[in-house]
């Protein structure tokens, strides 16, 4: 398997200011309105962060040029958000298929539609047949929700066994959350 490792920047104390004001100022709105006006800022503020520039810019260029991405192949994309929607089509520009995975049932309407699973991604190997994906990406869920060694371990395991042998494999985890996955050999 081929792998390649991101890094995720935290946020910046501006831009948590910013959110904090946000939410203030949406508490008047019903329920629904704050719901919906959250997922719009919260997309246009991701988008802004330099991990997602890295792999809108960078990343998904690169696997574009390996088949990773190539017509036919399979790829599973693990933790959904709103603003994770838009990868879906990038991912599959060339004819790959993409499947998303997220353990929280809300989550599936920014679930790659019709391809979406909604279950724990240390589970995947009762999820998908072993050796089913072309690529598996998995960028921000390691440090945000995959927090403990054992469970990184699990998460590794788990992705190396839906994966193709001459797979690939990217990482992206949260270096303000926890140490790199790498250094202690979780990957290996």
């Amino acid at each position: 398997i081929h792998l390649l490792p991101v890094m995720v920047k935290g946020m910046s104390n501006s831009r948590r200011l910013t959110v904090r004001i946000l939410r203030f100022a949406a508490r008047p709105l019903p329920a629904g309105m704050r719901d919906w006006a959250r997922q719009i800022a919260e997309t246009r503020m991701m988008s802004r962060f330099p991990d997602r520039a890295v792999l809108l810019e960078a990343l998904f260029p690169a696997l574009r040029q390996t088949s990773a991405l190539s017509n036919n192949s399979k790829v599973l994309w693990i933790g959904c958000r709103p603003y994770t929607k838009l990868y879906y089509d990038l991912i599959e520009q060339k004819g790959a298929e993409c499947w998303s995975v997220d353990i929280d049932p809300d989550m599936q309407p920014f679930g790659r539609s019709g391809r979406h699973i909604t279950g724990d991604m240390l589970e995947l190997r009762q999820l998908f047949p072993g050796n089913y994906f072309d690529a598996v990406l998995c960028n921000g869920v390691l440090g945000y929700g995959v927090d403990t060694p054992t469970d990184q371990l699990k998460a590794f395991e788990a992705m190396a066994t839906v994966t193709k042998p001459d797979g690939w494999l990217l990482i992206g985890w949260n270096t303000d959350r926890m140490p790199d996955p790498l250094k202690f050999g979780l990957a290996d």
